[in-house]
């Protein structure tokens, strides 16, 4: 049976990275011809990974198609269920994945606290009304998530920093300090970073690709907008002025002082990406009315009966773009942050080249698939190797 979601193949070989990618760029298609109410339902369902985002960038492109303002509070509440998706996202990787890079086995009993601690955080939120239909107007009264915020932080000071999650973002915030945290602490995060530090693995990765742009509607709308062979061919493999980007936790994080310091030494590579999701971890955790921000397109930006929104998901940048005909779905496009992170010559690639090349091969099954996952994909990825004694092409 075919993956819904699709599929990352990666093959490594002396002479280059190669990317491969089953993912169904046309599957918001399934949309079109629905009505506006329908669409808001099906959004979360057809997307499962990272709910939240779609259904957050589909209101927002439905509301600007439809000359609608969200209520300021609802926008709100809205983000911040996605900025609480978004932590539960990077715990499931910290706690489920990252053990396994050190032999350890997942940290399952946390990862299903968090997923319950998440669940009366959305319903807090959610309070009230369906948060994500066009136009919903919710009570006045603020919404009562602060205790699932606090349980959480609760649980990543004892699983995660090993002291409360605003005190590390102050405390470690330069390379020696992250040292510092890494050799005392007696977490699953800081035996990865310290072992990533012992190994001199810092720079593991690095590449020369950029930091996506900020772009508006109407940069991105044209690149949305043409033919279906057009518009298909920048969503399976997007690139702006050329060249592909980066849209990611690390892109996201860039003027925090812990990955600003990190950056300066290792550049894009292994651990400032590790790093950063901490980072995001911690502010999310550190205050109920943190949000993540990326760009908005302004309102005005499109012409009537035509929406783009753009959202910061778990993994970077998440793009809708629809187009109504009265109450029905004429066009529905969607951009997602893995399709510019698993280009085939973006950063996961470039950085696997380098990996390739510089790595012991009895150590670079295990280097790549950490580098990958601190990238983070959507979906499931496959990985093959070099063959024993391949050699660079020529």
């Amino acid at each position: 049976m075919t993956d819904p979601a699709g599929k990352l193949r990666i093959l490594l070989d002396p002479g280059g990275v190669s990317i491969r990618s089953t993912r169904p760029v046309r599957a918001a298609g399934l949309l079109v011809g629905r009505d506006i109410a329908e669409t808001s339902r099906l959004l979360p369902a057809l997307f499962s990974i990272c709910a939240a985002a779609q259904a957050a960038a589909g209101v927002a492109a439905v509301e600007q198609g439809l000359g609608l303002r969200a209520d300021p509070r609802i926008g709100d509440r809205r983000r911040r269920l996605v900025a609480a998706e978004t932590l539960r996202e990077h715990l499931w990787r910290i706690l489920l994945d990252w053990p396994g890079f050190l032999g350890e086995p997942a940290d399952a009993a946390a990862m299903a606290q968090v997923m319950a601690h998440f669940g009366a955080w959305r319903a807090a939120l959610s309070a009230g009304g369906d948060l994500f239909a066009p136009g919903v107007a919710l009570p006045d009264a603020a919404p009562t998530d602060e205790r699932a915020r606090l349980a959480l932080a609760d649980l990543g000071a004892r699983r995660v920093f090993g002291l409360p999650p605003a005190f590390w973002l102050g405390q470690v915030d330069t390379l020696a300090a992250l040292r510092a945290w890494a050799r005392r602490t007696d977490t699953v995060a800081a035996r990865l970073l310290q072992r990533v530090l012992s190994a001199g693995q810092g720079g593991l990765g690095r590449a020369p690709i950029g930091a996506l742009p900020r772009l508006t509607a109407a940069d991105l709308d044209p690149c949305l907008a043409g033919g279906d062979a057009a518009a298909d061919a920048f969503v399976a493999r997007p690139t702006w002025a050329g060249e592909p980007h980066e849209t990611s936790p690390l892109t996201r994080q860039l003027e925090a002082p812990l990955v600003l310091a990190l950056r300066e030494r290792f550049g894009n590579g292994l651990l400032p990406r590790l790093a950063a999701a901490l980072v995001e971890v911690a502010r999310i955790l550190s205050t109920a009315a943190t949000t993540l921000t990326e760009p908005q397109p302004p309102p005005d930006a499109l012409p009537a009966g035509l929406g783009l929104a753009q959202v910061p998901a778990a993994r970077g940048l998440l793009v809708h773009r629809v187009c109504l005909d009265g109450g029905r779905i004429a066009g529905y496009r969607i951009l997602a942050p893995t399709e510019w992170n698993f280009h085939p010559r973006g950063v996961v690639a470039r950085g696997l080249t380098g990996l390739v090349q510089e790595s012991d091969p009895a150590a670079l099954g295990p280097l790549a698939r950490l580098f990958i996952a601190a990238v983070d994909p959507c979906v499931d990825f496959e990985l093959q190797l070099p063959e024993p004694g391949a050699r660079a092409r020529a």
